[in-house]
């Protein structure tokens, strides 16, 4: 087969909660597309507590493109490095990619408590996360 997509970029990583507001210290990534397949890799800081209504879902967006079709399947995984978040229990953040979707969701994730939902008040002041996305394009 002829490989004919390869692209390489930068985009801007952006916290999205219905209502939230967000001040930021730093928002870089990078990716790197070779045909579906986007490997997005980023650093998001925010420089003060969230404002506005924090009681909704965290998302992640700005990806470089939109999250394919996921038929019959789960995509997620685990962003990497994450600081100054208070999840409400013990777990890890991970995210949850969702067919057709600009914007990926944060969850908390452990053994016995399934998945909750990160809602936007867990970060603090400071909070970031550095980590990368694998996902299929539409």
């Amino acid at each position: 087969n002829l490989l004919d997509d390869y692209e390489e970029g930068t985009w801007t990583p952006t916290f999205v909660s219905t209502s939230a507001t967000f001040a930021y210290t730093t928002q870089g990534g990078t990716y790197t597309k070779v045909g579906r397949m986007c490997t997005a890799s980023f650093r998001i800081q925010i420089s003060e507590t969230p404002g506005g209504t924090t009681s909704n879902s965290l998302f992640l967006g700005g990806l470089p493109f939109t999250i394919g079709t996921l038929a019959d399947s789960y995509h997620g995984g685990h962003p990497g490095f994450y600081f100054n978040f208070n999840l409400a229990q013990p777990g890890s953040m991970a995210y949850q990619l969702s067919s057709g979707a600009t914007t990926v969701e944060f969850k908390n994730i452990g053994d016995n408590i399934g998945e909750t939902a990160v809602l936007t008040s867990y970060i603090g002041s400071t909070g970031q996360i550095r980590g990368q996305l694998v996902y299929q394009t539409a």
